[in-house]
């Protein structure tokens, strides 16, 4: 018997396995393919190293410049005081479960294929080399992303999600985080250029399923259109699920993915975070509701106005880039970001837009 049970052990639930096991509960991680990849950017904003305690060896390199494209601007970004880090999702959610291990919390490679809830507990079927088991424990945290066993079973529903495509390609080089936006590469979202270990990861998500996207940015690389494509879906945030019979949900799962930007592991790992301090104060589940939207709710609201409003149409992209060209704008975004500075979406807000698209 466990005091929780964890399924999904990617930075959500790892973490979450960290809090809870170094608070003295009893704690089973189950993760169905500890060898898996997610496939992942790998940015993460660089103050969460410290307020998550992670190992900064896991670094692979630092973005100090993004640079924001459209068909006819093109804008640096110097983020140097605030860089993004770019992580291999590999090692990077290997060292979480380690951690996670090394605090106290039971690891397991095996499926889950059953949940039963009750009134006072959730059991727990699985599968794996050693054959089937069976877990019960007082509370499940569902951290099992995007394609979320337990929203599937428990809640017959799928999370609202974008497809996205992308490639790794050895062949092009970038120290900086490129992102393009236009219709004909990407309609609601963006199309990006990472840093991939001596190339780039390369790659679009679209509210529309279709590689045309992918080939227009494709394009504007001069690549062949011969790639290997992968494809993958990210969670679209609407209205993020916290609790439902006994099951806590994080991450992916429930949809915590940032509006516009699409930056998930962050806030994956820091709902991990506010959902263990409720549970180790034995907290009413719906105290877990309560703080997040308090920290997060306002944010998340307004960057996904800014994404209907910008990101479906040309004419509104031009505005965006036309507005982004104002160091103040950009000042004023980057610590949004970092949850610094509140942007009321206001009419002065809007003639100030206009009035320096047709200054």
């Amino acid at each position: 018997m466990y005091d929780v049970i964890i399924t999904g052990a990617g930075p959500a639930g790892a973490m979450a396995g960290k809090y809870l096991a170094a608070a003295g509960k009893r704690v089973l991680l189950l993760q169905k393919d500890l060898s898996f990849k997610k496939p992942c950017g790998g940015g993460l904003r660089i103050d969460a190293f410290d307020e998550f305690d992670i190992d900064r060896k896991q670094i692979q390199c630092i973005v100090n410049e993004i640079v924001i494209e459209s068909k006819k601007s093109h804008i640096t970004y110097d983020i140097s005081h605030s860089p993004l880090a770019i992580v291999n999702r590999v090692t990077f959610d290997q060292g979480l479960r380690s951690d996670a291990v090394k605090a106290g919390a039971e690891l397991l490679e095996e499926k889950v294929v059953n949940i039963f809830t009750t009134e006072t507990g959730v059991k727990v079927e699985t599968e794996g080399k050693a054959g089937k088991n069976r877990y019960e424990a007082d509370y499940l945290i569902a951290a099992d992303g995007v394609h979320s066993f337990v929203r599937k079973q428990i809640r017959r529903e799928k999370i609202p999600a974008y497809l996205t495509h992308y490639s790794e390609i050895m062949s092009l080089k970038t120290t900086k985080c490129h992102f393009y936006f236009g219709t004909s590469i990407s309609k609601g979202a963006y199309g990006w250029r990472f840093p991939y270990g001596n190339g780039s990861d390369v790659g679009i998500a679209a509210s529309q399923h279709d590689k045309k996207y992918i080939d227009a940015l494709f394009d504007i690389f001069g690549l062949k259109k011969d790639q290997k494509i992968r494809g993958y879906k990210i969670p679209v945030w609407q209205e993020a699920l916290f609790y439902d019979k006994r099951i806590f949900y994080v991450g992916d799962a429930a949809g915590q993915v940032l509006p516009f930007t699409y930056e998930g592991i962050y806030y994956a790992m820091k709902s991990a975070k506010i959902l263990s301090e409720v549970i180790v104060e034995e907290c009413k589940p719906e105290v877990y509701k309560e703080r997040w939207n308090h920290l997060y709710l306002k944010k998340f609201s307004i960057l996904s106005r800014l994404e209907k409003l910008f990101l479906h149409h040309d004419f509104m992209i031009h505005v965006m880039m036309k507005t982004l060209e104002r160091e103040e704008v950009r000042k004023k975004l980057l610590t949004l970001w970092m949850d610094q500075y509140d942007i009321r979406l206001n009419l002065r807000f809007f003639i100030t837009i206009f009035k320096n698209l047709f200054r």
